[in-house]
This record gives C-alpha cells, structure tokens and sequence, in this order.
C-alpha cells in the first residue's frame, strides 16, 4: 500500500506522541519504552523529549528517574551519548560493540600487540567495577595498561580520539558528578551490569539486530532499511538480514522513487494524533530517527540548515507545528540570571506560530527544567 505524505507523517507522529495516562514515573517509563533511545548531547534533551510528549511532567520525575536507574545514558547508537531505559542496552551494547571493533583495533595498536578488542574491554569494565570512575581517572588507568603490553595510539591519531573510544565503550553507563542531570556534563563511568543487573549483557549480534530493528520501526516506522542502518550504527548487511528473518513481522509500503518503506505488521498500541505546537530538543527523533538523506518527512528541506549544522553535526532545538517543524527556539538568561527568556524564530512569516499558542509548552518545558520563564520572544523568521 503506498503512503501519502501526510498519512506517512501522521502514523509516525501518533508513535512519537503517544497517549500516556499520568505524569508520574509509570508515565515516564511508557514515555521511554515506547519512543526508544534519546540522542543526549546536550543533557536536557531527556527532559524536554518528556515535556513535549507528557506535558506537565515535572523536573523531579524525570531526574528522579534518572537517579534510581529508570532511565540510563550511555554511549552506543553511531557511537553518541544516548537515554534509554534499561531493557534495550544489551542489543544497543552488542551492535555498537561490533561497529566499533575495527575502530579500536586500529587507533589503539591493538593488533601489533598482540591484543585484542574483549581483552581491553575486559580491562575497562573491570576497572570500572564497583565505583563510578572519573574519564580521566579511566582514560590513564588505560592509557597505562595499554603501554604496559606494547601498545601505542596509531600515527595520525589524537590522544582524545583515543580516549573518546576507552570511556565511550558501549558497556559502560555515565552519569554527571551530581545529580543535576539537566545541564551537567557526564563525567563518570560504570560497568553496566554491575549497576543494573546481568541482564544487561549484551546479546549475539545477530539477535540484538533483530531487536534494534523492532524498536526502530516502533518507534519510527514507517523506515527505510537505510534509516535503520543509520540509526543503529550498522553496515547495511546486518540490517537486511535481521529483515530477512523478519519476514512475518513486517510489511512493506512500495514508494515510487525510492526504497520501499517497511513497517511492523502489529501497530503498537495507544498511538497518538496531531500533538499541535510542541518544543522539541535538540537531536529530536523527528530527525534523527532517518538517514539524513531521509530527513524531510516532517521539515521542509530548504529549512534543514536553519536548525542542522552539517560541518559538527549539531541541532538546534525545534518547533513542531501542525505536523511540521517551523522554526527553532531557544533559552536565554534573563535579569536577574535566575530568570529565563525563550525565544522563538519561525523559518516563514505564515507559519502561524504565536506566543500564544506556544504558552502550554513553553510551561511545559519550563516545569520539566524547573526554569522560572519571564518572557517570550517572537524573533523575526530567519
């Protein structure tokens, strides 16, 4: 069956704006559960995921859950920081340990010393055990057992490349140094299992690809097997064979100038419909659950660079609005610097936005951050 622009964005839109009962913890656990793993560059993307989708939750739910091991940060997906609840990371741990293999390998002189990639990463996550370790205090204890054994970074690499890959192995979890989850920066590293369970072990490759692909297509679907791919981090070659040992789960949308688009056969539940104007984060799904030549399913393309800056990768947050992403927005200090001033930027003069009509979730996101917002700027489109 092929899809309509429109009727495509709005299966996606009731999957990434479900309906929730609550705002207490139970909400946000279905919140998690239900829109996968969040990209968390900026450490109040979690809260404002939750601010757009259950309006009116409040900063201490979402930290608190943060705090007891509800939600957990780690580096896997294409090798970001990322939240998710705990039942994904084996499979998220087991696909971003084989795409980095070759990465370790190579810059870490591995091979030459006759090492291999378990032997370090048993290094890691023992050092890592017990305690929550600082990055630099990890990064040396490495760094020292590498040079024991005869290994040196390769030419051409920078140190902090090399360090990026020991604290960003994918088994391990990070936290910031207290518990202002929101705007501090992660700086400690801890064995997953050790703080949550064994039953965070990661999964055979093959099998984790099979799960990867059901929480991709729940959440995003319908996708292409490139924005699959893109997402989970992965060659193509994995990803068509998870598909095609998937065959009674999925169907399949003809598209006529591309990839067919594949979604699951069973629709999850409680699906949502148009949310209206929403305040979305930087990173937000609504993006970067595609490919990036894919990226237009809810923007218009020539307005991709207002809010993508293509030479770091980085994202502006966003403002969805009837379906689509009109502009962009921002949080400024205000006088006194306790006070925090929004301000808004339409990409058009017709996109109907107004501060009015942003005022729900302009309290929204200010009670998820617990801001004190003292006033609303409507920028010229730009």
């Amino acid at each position: 069956m092929k899809l309509t622009r429109e009727r495509l964005a709005g299966i996606t839109l009731g999957r990434q704006f479900p309906t929730i009962r609550g705002r207490g913890r139970a909400a946000v656990r279905e919140l998690f559960d239900r829109v996968g793993p969040i990209q968390s560059q900026v450490p109040r993307a979690p809260f404002l995921t939750a601010a757009a989708r259950l309006p009116g939750v409040s900063y201490a739910t979402v930290r608190d859950g943060f705090v007891d091991g509800d939600l957990i940060k780690t580096t896997n997906l294409r090798g970001t920081v990322h939240t998710s609840r705990p039942a994904p990371f084996g499979a998220l741990d087991a696909v971003s340990r084989q795409a980095r293999a070759v990465d370790l390998r190579r810059v870490l002189g591995l091979t030459d010393a006759g090492l291999t990639v378990p032997d370090l990463i048993t290094e890691i996550e023992a050092f890592c055990t017990g305690n929550w370790r600082p990055r630099a205090e990890l990064t040396e204890q490495i760094f020292g057992w590498l040079a024991d054994r005869g290994a040196s970074v390769r030419p051409g690499a920078s140190s902090s490349q090399a360090g990026n890959l020991i604290w960003g192995h994918s088994g391990l979890l990070r936290r910031p140094r207290d518990d202002h989850w929101e705007r501090r920066i992660d700086t400690l590293h801890r064995t997953a299992i050790d703080v949550v369970g064994p039953e965070l072990a990661p999964r055979s490759a093959e099998q984790a690809m099979i799960e990867l692909v059901r929480v991709h297509l729940s959440a995003y679907g319908p996708a292409t097997r490139r924005d699959i791919a893109w997402w989970a981090g992965s060659a193509l070659t994995p990803v068509d064979r998870a598909l095609a040992s998937m065959t009674d789960e999925l169907v399949r949308h003809p598209v006529s100038n591309g990839e067919d688009l594949i979604d699951l056969a069973e629709l999850p539940q409680r699906r949502g419909s148009d949310p209206g104007l929403r305040l979305l984060p930087e990173f937000d799904g609504l993006l970067l659950g595609y490919a990036p030549a894919n990226r237009d399913r809810f923007i218009d393309r020539e307005h991709l660079d207002r809010i993508w800056t293509r030479a770091n990768g980085m994202f502006l947050p966003m403002i969805l609005l009837d379906g689509r992403i009109v502009g962009g927005w921002r949080t400024m200090p205000g006088r006194p610097s306790a006070d925090t001033v929004i301000e808004l930027r339409p990409f058009t003069a017709g996109s109907g936005l107004t501060a009015e009509r942003a005022s729900e979730q302009i309290t929204a996101a200010a009670t998820a951050l617990d801001l004190t917002v003292t006033d609303v700027r409507i920028l010229p489109p730009g």
